[in-house]
């Protein structure tokens, strides 16, 4: 990273500290604000007035989060104003009805408004990327039914038994062991100016987190701090994954000194192409600030068992301290850490040798990516407001075999010497993000 880029985020990082305590410290907004919203707000209070005799509960929530993204990718560097999907703008709502004394049903519907998306970003350099980009989605839709004894079972677009297992953390609210910003980017090669690969950054730094989907779930009543789900339903239609099962066990407990949560979990589909072991353990003590996160995973697909590979996994590491510097909230400040081994191996790799067109050059055979980074988050907490800025450094080494004369011989179509290893010279990806979460 250049010392302006360093410079530029620091700066941000300083207006935004300064501007926003200024900004919460304002007690009357201006009045047209107020009464663009008016219909708006006499309808809702009508409606909550209409459903408080028939015992049913009605609640809304939201947040914004706009953040600044420089980037790197090794062959290009560039500003963009995202939607940050680490936490991303959204906005729902739950609704219940009391059946009987500990007995409640409802719906929650939640919609995010994510253009452009974080995670979607890539080089415009690139002209073999598709440009696709999501502008709202759906986040969560589905019914529940709780029971103070019995527990809950829900159905519909959700989170799978082992979703957000992977990014429990008492630290960091704006950063854990998912890529959030150089998913879409595609990794270039230093073999000349623009030239690009179809392998991109979130293929080999796996999401880590089980995407939502339309799941039926299955939550036991919290016995002493723990928490056992299961699930069972469809694979993500975008990807690769095929209908699924997992199992998965949280734990939390806060104490006088400690407090600690984290969780464990298995996901199997039912053809048996994706086995998946992963969890998550944050602890932080309470007199000092200090704190310490992990994450880790393990899985076997398809693809690796193809060529005979171990199976991919990663790690992940954050640590840093918790303080309250500011009267308006605590500040955050941490470093992190982590290793990604082997995801999308046996898939083909694709190259643009300047010509706008991909090209089969072979087979991914090794992949490994080092990541590090450094941020800092100070809230409002009055107000719902974060800001924060942290930097990130990806480094990848990618391994392949070319294609070879006899294509029927592998799945791929592509052929080749699995011993007949080639180390491919890819570039980084470095980023610096600063920005801003309010919720309300």
């Amino acid at each position: 990273m250049s010392k302006r880029w360093v410079a530029f985020s620091l700066a941000m990082l300083l207006v935004l500290v300064v501007w926003a305590p200024m900004s919460v410290a304002q007690s009357q907004a201006p009045e047209d604000l107020f009464d663009c919203c008016a219909g708006l707000d006499a309808k809702v209070a009508a409606f909550e007035s209409s459903i408080s005799g028939h015992n049913i509960s009605f609640q809304s929530y939201g947040q914004v989060n706009r953040a600044l993204l420089l980037w790197d990718d090794g062959l290009h560097s560039k500003w963009s104003f995202v939607d940050n999907t680490t936490s991303s703008t959204r906005l729902g709502f739950v609704t219940q009805t009391n059946i009987s004394p500990g007995l409640v049903t409802g719906v929650r519907i939640e919609g995010e408004f994510i253009w452009p998306a974080s995670y979607q970003e890539f080089d415009p350099a690139d002209v073999t990327h598709s440009h696709k980009m999501t502008d709202a989605d759906l986040r969560q839709g589905y019914w529940f039914i709780s029971d103070d004894h019995l527990g809950t079972l829900s159905a519909g677009h959700q989170w799978s038994a082992t979703g957000d297992l992977t990014i429990i953390n008492l630290g960091s609210q704006m950063n854990d062991a998912a890529p959030h910003f150089n998913n879409g980017f595609s990794l270039g090669l230093a073999l000349g100016p623009g030239i690009f690969s179809d392998l991109k950054w979130g293929q080999i730094v796996d999401t880590v987190d089980t995407l939502r989907a339309n799941f039926v779930r299955y939550d036991i009543p919290l016995l002493y701090g723990f928490l056992l789900s299961a699930s069972v339903g469809q694979g993500e239609p975008d990807t690769a994954e095929k209908d699924s099962w997992d199992i998965a066990l949280r734990y939390q407990k806060d104490g006088p000194d400690f407090r600690f949560a984290g969780g464990i979990g298995y996901k199997d589909d039912f053809e048996g192409f994706l086995k998946e072991l992963k969890g998550s353990a944050s602890l932080l003590h309470h007199p000092t600030g200090l704190y310490i996160s992990l994450a880790g995973g393990a899985r076997q697909d398809a693809f690796s068992s193809l060529i005979g590979h171990p199976v991919a996994h990663f790690e992940y590491v954050q640590s840093g301290l918790i303080w309250k510097w500011l009267p308006y909230g605590n500040t955050t400040a941490y470093g992190d850490f982590g290793f990604y081994k082997n995801y999308n191996v046996g898939a083909l790799l694709n190259v643009d040798p300047g010509t706008g067109q991909l090209v089969t050059w072979g087979t991914l055979a090794e992949t490994e990516v080092v990541r590090w980074g450094l941020g800092a988050e100070q809230s409002f907490d009055k107000s719902g407001l974060l800001v924060y800025v942290q930097s990130h450094n990806y480094q990848p080494a990618i391994i392949g075999f070319p294609c070879g004369s006899n294509p029927s011989q592998y799945a791929n179509h592509c052929g080749g010497n699995p011993d007949n290893l080639v180390t491919l010279p890819m570039k980084p990806w470095d980023g610096i993000v600063a920005g801003a979460r309010l919720r309300f």
